[in-house]
């Protein structure tokens, strides 16, 4: 019956937060290296402040999963499970607790290095809170949800929510985020992996500045899905985008700064990774030549039917012909020129700006 409700709880769960839980992975371990978090962690132990700013960021987390559970068991496609309750309350309460633990096991992975650190560093009262605050999380939540199993009363009690108008930049990633997570997660995660391993090759010896172009490209490369899911976006929920009175300056205007939006998680690897022996003016120069390649894109693919082969060959073409102009030696001061240069080139040759007419 355990895997019955994984199913039904856990997977869909890691499913909607994926987005998120990619965020949080990239911020805790793309921007902190593992000493980083041993200060932290240690720090943390001998910190009650501290502390408990852990247990209300693990708190706030766990509310997010019972919530979920608890909206789950409300949904009329779920109203079999009533039939649960006619399961001894033992075993009902066990069945929870393992959905509970695999819900949590985010909070657990860093709690069990906590309380590593814990033992070898002799804490044994925060060692204690912290053990005692993940058996009262877990404790909570089975209570929780077996009392919403008995007493369904779903217009109780409801999270508030905050209203805010979101603006135009949001929309596409705040879809990617919540409907297409696992490409976020692929796209993202791997260009944001692949310029750490770039970057961190040769950190402190002589480095070779082709190696980070090579790594750009590849970076940018694992971007090149993104302008079809844009033109998807955009042709389901905002059908009336062209006909809008924008000015072909604030079109381009617009695009531009989503894909900076987009592509601002790269400067912060970048930078936080840089080797030693490389300027933070060139890093900076890096990121703006792969936004600008990141436009051009945009405007090759965005609102036309591409067929898919023709446009893996093309993209394995492009590679290899880069990598040779990188061996070259072709500085990157002229790919961002290239890059933008094309883009504002190509938009002045197309209808509407960054657009392509049906």
């Amino acid at each position: 019956m355990i895997p019955l409700f994984n199913r039904l709880f856990v997977r869909p769960f890691y499913e909607q937060i994926a987005g998120s839980l990619l965020v949080v992975m990239l911020l805790a371990f793309g921007f902190m290296r593992p000493m980083d978090h041993e200060a932290l962690i240690t720090a943390a132990l001998g910190s009650p402040l501290l502390l408990g700013l852990f247990f209300l960021l693990w708190g706030l987390y766990a509310l997010n999963a019972i919530t979920f559970v608890l909206a789950r068991l409300n949904d009329p496609t779920y109203l079999f499970l009533a039939a649960f309750r006619l399961v001894s309350r033992a075993n009902r309460w066990l069945i929870w607790s393992s959905v509970m633990l695999s819900l949590l096991v985010p909070i657990l992975g860093y709690a069990g290095w906590m309380l590593a650190r814990a033992v070898h560093y002799d804490q044994w009262f925060a060692l204690s809170c912290i053990i005692g605050f993940l058996i009262g999380l877990a404790g909570v939540g089975v209570a929780a949800i077996d009392y919403r199993l008995h007493h369904p009363a779903p217009d109780r009690f409801r999270l508030p929510r905050p209203a805010f108008r979101l603006p135009y930049l949001l929309f596409f990633p705040t879809y990617w985020l919540r409907h297409e997570p696992l490409s976020l997660l692929l796209t993202k995660g791997c260009s944001g992996l692949l310029l750490i391993g770039v970057c961190r090759l040769y950190p402190t010896d002589d480095y070779d500045e082709r190696l980070l172009l090579i790594g750009l490209l590849l970076a940018v490369l694992f971007h090149a899905s993104v302008p079809r899911q844009l033109s998807q976006f955009e042709g389901r929920y905002l059908p009336l985008l062209d006909n809008l009175p924008y000015s072909a300056g604030r079109r381009a205007g617009l695009y531009t700064l989503l894909y900076g939006l987009i592509w601002l998680p790269e400067l912060a690897l970048l930078l936080r990774n840089r080797p030693d022996a490389v300027a933070v003016g060139y890093v900076v120069l890096l990121w703006l030549t792969g936004w600008g390649w990141l436009l051009l894109l945009h405007m090759a693919t965005y609102g036309r039917a591409v067929d898919p082969n023709r446009w893996l060959a093309f993209l394995f073409a492009g590679f290899i012909v880069g990598l040779m102009a990188i061996m070259a030696g072709l500085p990157v001061v002229a790919w961002g020129l290239a890059g933008w240069g094309i883009a504002l080139l190509y938009s002045q040759l197309r209808s509407l700006p960054l657009k392509a007419t049906s």
